[in-house]
């Protein structure tokens, strides 16, 4: 049996944090929302304010691993830095391409708040 040498508790934080958003995204019908499942009107602050924040955290955590990780075993830093800017090419294309397209629901009506569409 080969040992992982990944960080559990980052792990675990990411699974919750994925759950987390699919919770705040996905709280029922929208009439009747749990409050901490909506974020603060102005004041304040709920769960929900706190899924991205976790986010970035855990991304800070995992790049200089990854990195690391990556530099130890001697990889090229060309392929490196390509590998980085071909994921962020493929993020930033899904993005715009999302955008161009924000009428695609899976349900016949649209989501409360959203007043672009």
């Amino acid at each position: 049996m080969t040992t992982s040498n990944r960080l559990l508790s980052l792990d675990v934080m990411r699974g919750l944090t994925i759950a987390g958003m699919i919770l705040v995204n996905n709280p029922g019908d929208w009439g009747n929302v749990y409050g901490p499942l909506l974020h603060a009107d102005w004041h304040g602050c709920t769960p929900t304010d706190w899924v991205f924040p976790f986010f970035l955290f855990m991304v800070g955590v995992a790049i200089p691993l990854a990195l690391g990780k990556r530099k130890d075993e001697g990889e090229d830093l060309r392929k490196i830095y390509r590998k980085i800017v071909s994921r962020s090419l493929i993020i930033i294309g899904l993005g715009l391409f999302l955008t161009a397209h924000p009428t695609f629901y899976f349900t016949d009506k649209p989501v409360p708040g959203m007043w672009f569409i």
